[in-house]
């Protein structure tokens, strides 16, 4: 154990980790999918011009690149834009940070069936703002993010709130994206996929 501390020994056990988690991301990638790192410029809820980066199929990148170019000129307010690993690879973290992501190998929520972000053709913007809201057999609602509950209401006003009306919502079904905010078993109004 006392090797592993020493600095030939970390950076050995850095290097058996890193290629660990290069094993798992390739491991987690489903077969025949490939997926681009592309940057997009987004403008923050303060009014300042950023640099994001997500990652998403191949097949959707220009769409992608086009879409975000457009919100940025007309300086669309996203807060934030990183791939789901900075946050651990946890949706539910990345969402209640209001992290904007495609990218992220899971599950349909309370499903077997993956993800279109499994397969990264889907795009969650402003998530904290824009929840997914299901009604449970028993009658409750089930909030993603947990913390996207005082935005459930889509009747009520506040700010970053996707509608039919809004830019983000036009771009991308112009793109021929579907908006989650559609579905008729559960809203998922940050959702748009293809």
């Amino acid at each position: 154990m006392r090797h592993m501390f020493s600095t030939g020994g970390a950076r050995r056990c850095l290097l058996v980790l890193a290629a660990g988690f290069a094993a798992l991301a390739a491991a987690a990638q489903p077969v025949g999918v490939r997926l681009d790192t592309i940057e997009v410029r987004y403008t923050d809820f303060q009014g300042q011009s950023q640099t994001g980066t997500l990652i998403c199929n191949h097949s959707i990148a220009q769409d992608l690149r086009d879409i975000f170019a457009e919100l940025y000129r007309q300086r669309y307010p996203i807060e934030r834009i990183r791939p789901i690993s900075d946050y651990g690879n946890d949706d539910e973290r990345s969402m209640q940070a209001n992290n904007t992501s495609c990218y992220c190998y899971r599950p349909i929520s309370g499903s077997r069936k993956l993800s279109k972000h499994a397969l990264g053709l889907a795009v969650d913007v402003n998530p904290l703002y824009n929840p997914c809201v299901r009604r449970k057999k028993d009658g409750t609602l089930k909030v993603e993010p947990s913390t996207g509950r005082p935005y459930v209401d889509r009747q009520q006003s506040f700010p970053y709130k996707i509608t039919r009306h809004d830019l983000c919502y036009r771009l991308f079904t112009e793109h021929g994206f579907l908006w989650g905010g559609s579905w008729r078993s559960l809203k998922d109004y940050q959702h748009f996929e293809r």
